[in-house]
């Protein structure tokens, strides 16, 4: 890195959905920021992967295939009761009109991607660090931390290792959700909630989980009764331009990334897999509040 400069990594999955590409193209768009290296999971190429029927399903849009119903179930018996969750996000497609969220979700193949057309790109499985962890290859570390001063998480799961620390600004990623007040599951929680904001972390990861230095935290107020659609789509408007700023700011020698003096609590992604009670207020709740709109109408 020189003054003024910032290389920047992507890890990312194969499929990038259309807020991570808006996303790319606003850091790029940073003064003195490029895109150098492009490191893709290669664990999750293959076509039959539930990842990747999942995109497909995604990409699909408001209409539903034969293909859609098998996922359904495999998708119960991997991901149980949030299977539910994902139909009433197609359900809102079909019948509610909910686009912004739909078109924010869908993908294309990282070699699609513009931004990225000239960058070195690699694939890679990832190396199991213990339970859900994730770490990259020693050879494919030592590369990223040479070439790049920072990284963008869109893939590779929960990460930990050398990689971390590798590039001199470390590996940034977002979660849904201010850190102080939700960890674990975001979004879902605070619509469950009633919060009247969203909020966007933009942390330098650590081995916490929702637990790593602050660079940016931004929110946005929601209308009156909003439906999960609503939550989605102010999310990722945020997520389209936190990278982008969490760069800019890092450029800045005064800038330093920081901790929260205390974490939010941390909830469990089981909530929406094992909790019926937790999945059935999300569904009537969002269900409710998309009726009544349609109705005022």
């Amino acid at each position: 890195m020189t003054e003024n400069t910032i290389r920047v990594g992507v890890l990312a999955n194969p499929m990038v959905l259309h807020w991570q590409e808006a996303a790319l193209e606003n850091v790029e768009a940073v003064d003195g920021a490029s895109i150098e290296r492009v490191v893709v999971d290669a664990s999750v190429r293959d076509d039959s992967s539930v990842l990747k029927q999942g995109a497909n399903a995604i990409n699909r849009g408001a209409s539903v295939s034969p293909s859609d119903i098998s996922l359904f179930f495999d998708v119960l018996r991997e991901e149980k009761l949030k299977a539910f969750i994902y139909a009433d996000r197609k359900l809102g497609w079909m019948l509610f009109d909910e686009r912004d969220q739909m078109e924010a979700r869908q993908s294309k193949p990282i070699e699609s991607v513009d931004v990225l057309s000239d960058v070195r790109t690699h694939e890679v499985d990832p190396v199991p660090a213990g339970g859900a962890w994730n770490t990259l290859p020693e050879d494919v570390t030592e590369t990223l931390g040479e070439e790049c001063d920072v990284l963008v998480r869109f893939g590779f799961g929960l990460l930990k290792g050398p990689v971390l620390d590798a590039p001199k600004y470390g590996v940034l990623s977002t979660h849904g959700c201010d850190i102080r007040d939700y960890r674990g599951m975001g979004p879902k929680l605070t619509f469950v909630n009633d919060d009247d904001r969203v909020a966007v972390t933009l942390q330098q990861l650590t081995e916490d989980i929702d637990g790593g230095r602050i660079v940016e935290i931004a929110s946005r107020e929601l209308r009156p009764d909003p439906t999960y659609a609503d939550i989605s789509e102010a999310t990722a408007a945020i997520q389209r331009d936190i990278f982008a700023t969490g760069v800019e700011k890092l450029r800045s020698p005064e800038f330093e990334p920081w901790e929260p003096d205390e974490l939010g609590t941390y909830h469990s992604h089981t909530k929406q897999r094992e909790e019926p009670g937790f999945v059935g207020r999300f569904l009537l709740k969002n269900n409710y509040r998309r009726v009544k709109r349609r109705i005022s109408e």
